[in-house]
């Protein structure tokens, strides 16, 4: 994403912990923040993108975070967390005078890398529009869907699908092999059946050739949030519930990985 910012002429100015994809980022023509709190005391438009709510409060307001240097301006989150994360972070922030918008992302590696991915929003429609350049420039598609934490219900909606289905997925084909089914019989038979979905397309890999490359949902940490945002908005969430117990038990068995196709191996390898 900060790549193709740069790409398109936009003068960057970032930090990560990981220092060799900062440095790549800076050859490519980005300026490099020593840490947070400068992106703060420079910046007026953030970009936050990491890995979970604990890692978004810790860079909103953390010790050297950015609401110790930052004057006003926008604050975009495009982390994938929980509702209630987002609310607590957006009023500290909002207290300082600097506005928050939610703005997590689908599409992946691959999206992020050519620039295709979808970006979900919420926050007030006149800020989410002065920030819209900015977010064309790094996605394909661009949809505000309500006021602050809309765009976040929105992922966390399709994530809960996507982690849901995946699982089901994963069951069947499990089930199938273990009554000696050809799963790969049964796969080009589904795909012209009622089952045929994009998600099951996308798991062809791992049905028919054992392939499990690393994949970037997180299902136990996204399926928690889900369930965290659910009883926020007093909707109760039995079957994403039940579906988090289980992307636990494969995070306990595989060692802390959940992502989908880490459940098709658990389903599908002896």
């Amino acid at each position: 994403m900060a790549r193709n910012l740069v790409v398109k002429g936009y003068d960057v100015l970032a930090y990560d912990l990981a220092p060799e994809p900062l440095e790549r980022l800076v050859q490519q023509g980005a300026r490099r923040a020593e840490n947070v709190a400068q992106i703060g005391h420079v910046c007026e438009r953030v970009m936050v993108m990491v890995v979970n709510g604990a890692q978004v409060e810790a860079v909103v307001s953390g010790e050297d975070g950015l609401l110790q240097t930052m004057n006003g301006g926008v604050i975009m989150v495009h982390s994938t967390i929980a509702l209630s994360e987002l609310r607590r972070v957006a009023s500290q922030a909002e207290a300082r005078g600097i506005q928050v918008i939610d703005c997590p992302v689908s599409g992946g590696v691959v999206g992020a890398a050519e620039g295709t991915l979808t970006i979900l929003s919420g926050g007030d429609a006149a800020v989410f529009e002065a920030q819209r350049h900015l977010l064309d420039a790094v996605a394909a598609n661009v949809t505000h869907l309500g006021p602050l934490g809309a765009g976040l219900i929105g992922k966390l909606a399709n994530n809960l699908i996507l982690g849901v289905g995946r699982l089901a997925i994963a069951e069947a084909f499990g089930m199938a092999k273990k009554a000696g089914l050809s799963t790969e019989a049964l796969y080009h038979t589904m795909i012209t059946c009622t089952a045929d979905s994009k998600q099951l397309r996308s798991l062809e890999g791992a049905i028919l050739r054992g392939e499990y490359p690393p994949a970037t949902f997180h299902g136990l940490k996204d399926l928690s949030a889900a369930v965290d945002s659910g009883r926020t908005v007093h909707q109760a969430m039995p079957v994403t519930s039940l579906a988090r117990e289980f992307y636990q038990l494969i995070d306990d068995k595989l060692g802390g990985l959940s992502g989908s196709n880490e459940v098709m191996r658990y389903y599908l390898e002896d």
